[in-house]
């Protein structure tokens, strides 16, 4: 089997979990092992992170694995993680009092209700300081996120998680954007590398500082400003990047909802690079999971309110952009997966894709000549999941349908959706990556039972960290 680099896409908690269940699958069929990088963007950067943090991935055991990550899935489940945490609450409230007093300041300047019997000109600036106040504290809520995922997921010691104490053997890459020029900035244990900015070093940076960056959805998070003067950059790409004192990063997907750009450019970034690291992990085979789904229908009525309707065009104008573009992309790359096989050339892949079902991959092969090796393989996965009297094809479907209407989120996603959306994921990448690349079969598919014992089990308080493996404080 060649050295395998898995990508985990953005999607909030359910990026999360459905990245969790293919790494599951993956250590439970020996297949980590194999794994030498995992990148990730936004809610697949949790996943990443914590699982860098928590043990050896290419070392685990299946049970180990599960040991090690099943604090995680209850928290996901049960305990979220933004809005786990007590201060998020206490910042929304201050955060509506402010609103409210900027509002009762307006309007007292337009009608004296003789509620304040203050001149015109100190209401007028009592004004503005609510506003310049309002502007200041919801610049906090970056800040706020990376406390709560501090507190909920990356201080397992009660300190918080170094980026260059996690887990090495595999390189857990976490994938920011940088706005000076729309590029990716790649986190991880061992270095912080982008193409402007060259070649780095983690510092004294934090994991969740890290994960917050590739998390920082635009619009819910202000853009996350790092200083570059932590990392030692050399060989620039850009001169003015060279003499940047901060990067500019918000949400990784924004550049790459797919996380796939990092496995992908591995050998130009060992041609760029060389002097500076020992060789970065090349994979031969790419495992893509993505937990984005396309665009359904959906109501426009609302866009016809004047100046709220155009604010909201725009906004669907940027998710037509960004699916068009992932879309396309997705086809591209199986494309480009099949040529390289037929032509015996690296990478080969599979896509792990949250609206298929594990029909779908199967189905397609099974009667497929022109890829026998794939038809054979196809027959045995076909075979196991009609051996399976608990999910139907039909069940199979809508789960397909249903998973990826699951909120983008950092809030609790209940057990009962949880645990579908660990199920669906292993058995999908059991079902893709046995009939594309020959990944193992197991002699039978774990029942939903089991993965809702698994998030339902133990505790997400912040105290349950401190068992969930030999993280680094």
């Amino acid at each position: 089997m060649a050295r395998t680099g898995v990508a985990i896409s953005g999607g909030g908690h359910r990026a999360s979990l459905f990245g969790l269940g293919a790494l599951l699958y993956l250590a439970d069929s020996k297949s980590n092992s194999e794994v030498t990088s995992i990148a990730s963007v936004s809610g697949g950067s949790l996943t990443n992170g914590f699982v860098a943090q928590s043990l050896d991935y290419q070392e685990a055991t299946g049970e180990e694995f599960r040991a090690a990550v099943q604090p995680f899935a209850a928290r996901m489940a049960r305990g979220g993680t933004l809005w786990a945490s007590p201060l998020t609450w206490a910042y929304v409230v201050a955060l509506a009092l402010i609103g409210l007093a900027m509002m009762f300041f307006a309007v007292h300047l337009v009608v004296d209700f003789s509620i304040l019997r203050w001149a015109t000109w100190i209401r007028f600036l009592v004004f503005l300081g609510a506003l310049v106040a309002l502007a200041l504290f919801a610049e906090l809520r970056g800040v706020l996120c990376a406390r709560a995922f501090a507190r909920t997921l990356f201080s397992p010691g009660g300190s918080p998680t170094a980026l260059a104490s996690i887990h090495a053997t595999v390189d857990h890459v976490l994938c920011a954007t940088d706005l000076h020029a729309g590029e990716h900035v790649y986190f991880s244990g061992r270095f912080v590398c982008a193409y402007r900015f060259g070649w780095g070093k983690p510092g004294d940076l934090p994991l969740h500082l890290a994960v917050q960056a590739s998390a920082a959805l635009p619009g819910a998070f202000p853009v996350r400003w790092l200083r570059t003067a932590r990392h030692g950059f050399v060989s620039p790409g850009d001169a003015e990047a060279g003499r940047a004192a901060f990067m500019a990063l918000t949400d990784g997907g924004v550049y790459d909802n797919m996380a796939d750009q990092w496995p992908q450019g591995v050998g130009r970034r060992n041609e760029r690079w060389a002097q500076h690291h020992p060789d970065l992990h090349d994979p031969g085979e790419i495992v893509v999971v993505n937990a984005s789904a396309a665009l359904g229908w959906g109501p426009v009525w609302k866009m016809r309110i004047p100046l709220l309707g155009e604010l909201l065009a725009l906004l669907k104008d940027k998710s037509v952009l960004y699916d068009n573009g992932t879309s396309v992309r997705r086809t591209s790359l199986v494309e480009q997966f099949n040529v390289n096989e037929l032509l015996k050339k690296t990478p080969t892949g599979a896509l792990v894709h949250i609206a298929q079902s594990p029909y779908d991959v199967a189905g397609k092969f099974a009667t497929d000549t022109t890829w026998p090796g794939r038809a054979q393989r196809a027959g045995a996965v076909l075979a196991l999941l009609r051996a399976d009297a608990t999910t139907s094809e039909a069940d199979w479907a809508a789960i397909a349908k249903d998973d990826p209407k699951v909120k983008t989120t950092l809030s609790a996603l209940g057990i009962e959706t949880s645990a579908r959306l660990l199920r669906h994921a292993y058995v999908l990448s059991m079902a893709n990556l046995h009939v594309i690349l020959g990944f193992p079969l197991p002699a039978a598919i774990p029942p939903l039972s089991d993965f809702t014992a698994f998030v339902g089990g133990g505790s997400p308080e912040r105290g349950d960290l401190d068992s969930a493996g030999p993280g680094s404080g």
